[in-house]
């Protein structure tokens, strides 16, 4: 049986991305599971990747062709623009089903507003282009399934955005993909927003007004759901009783204990779009980008995921 194709972007040229794609697409590991084709802009790939050719083991799709100059370890608006051309194309060709999936190597935020592209991310972006409404961000890291409501949000903000609508959908849409993958109703935990989840209401109202209220509502469609737990108790007992998913109110609930548990092998997975789009658990790194020093274990972990 043929291996799937797995379209892989490089990500912000200026960081570590296109050393992380070089590194993972050579590996065995990704050699067995999948045929690589690197997406992105002529000039990095081949900077990269040498004199380049199409073989058996990695193709290539130049989505650009922009002869400047990139500083290493800064934003720009070239940056953004490569970055952009990439997820593009490589959307273009899932679409398509010229690939099986797509996988993205980390971008700027920054390279992004200076590209004159306003999302906050790739999981937007993808949104836009797929004209995909409703979608969310898990983070898997080996037998962790987690799941955040808002993404990349200022703290400040993350109290008034939260709604008992995007709760009830993004805990639906990941509950729905993991029993996909475990043929079975995950037992699911729930994360309050405050301190002790509220404290009945002395330390904020969102578990009051919007958290329960969702709980509820998703117990009625009878999702097996437990909850609402402070986070820190939400989390001991999702690692000691062996619940499917965790499902947490912002950003830093999954990703700080997933760092402190795993770094290596943490796979963000966005659910809801006509295609599996997986990247590493990581961003753009450019204190380090140009020193080939950069760990490419969770970019080799997002392309095997994906190849699955």
């Amino acid at each position: 049986m043929s291996k799937p194709k797995v379209a892989i972007t490089i990500g912000d040229p200026a960081g570590i991305g296109p050393e992380i794609v070089y590194r993972a697409t050579n590996s065995l590991r990704v050699q067995r599971v999948c045929s690589p084709v690197v997406v992105g802009d002529k000039n990095v790939i081949s900077k990269y990747f040498g004199i380049y050719k199409k073989s058996n083991k990695i193709e290539f799709v130049f989505s650009s062709n922009y002869n400047k100059k990139i500083q290493i370890g800064k934003s720009s608006k070239i940056s953004g623009l490569i970055a952009c051309d990439a997820i593009r194309q490589a959307v273009k060709m899932c679409m398509l089903k010229h690939t099986k999936s797509m996988v993205t190597a980390p971008v700027s935020k920054e390279s992004f507003k200076l590209a004159e592209l306003n999302y906050s991310g790739h999981t937007e972006f993808l949104g836009k282009l797929t004209k995909t409404k409703n979608y969310c961000m898990m983070m898997i890291c080996d037998n962790i399934n987690s799941v955040m409501i808002t993404r990349h949000l200022p703290i400040s903000k993350i109290s008034s955005m939260l709604t008992k609508r995007d709760i009830v959908s993004t805990t639906k849409l990941s509950a729905n993909f993991i029993k996909k993958i475990l043929n079975k109703d995950p037992k699911i935990i729930m994360c309050a927003l405050n301190p002790h989840a509220g404290d009945n209401g002395i330390l904020g109202n969102d578990e009051k007004k919007t958290i329960i209220p969702a709980i509820k509502k998703l117990k009625e469609k009878n999702y097996n759901i437990i909850g609402l737990y402070p986070i820190d108790v939400a989390w001991q007992k999702f690692l000691q009783n062996k619940y499917d998913l965790i499902v947490a109110m912002y950003h830093d609930q999954i990703m700080l204990p997933l760092k402190i548990l795993n770094p290596k092998k943490i796979v963000n997975v966005t659910v809801g779009l006509p295609f599996i789009r997986t990247s590493p658990g990581h961003g753009t790194a450019f204190d380090i980008a140009g020193k080939n020093i950069a760990d490419f274990s969770s970019m080799e972990e997002a392309i095997i995921y994906a190849s699955k």
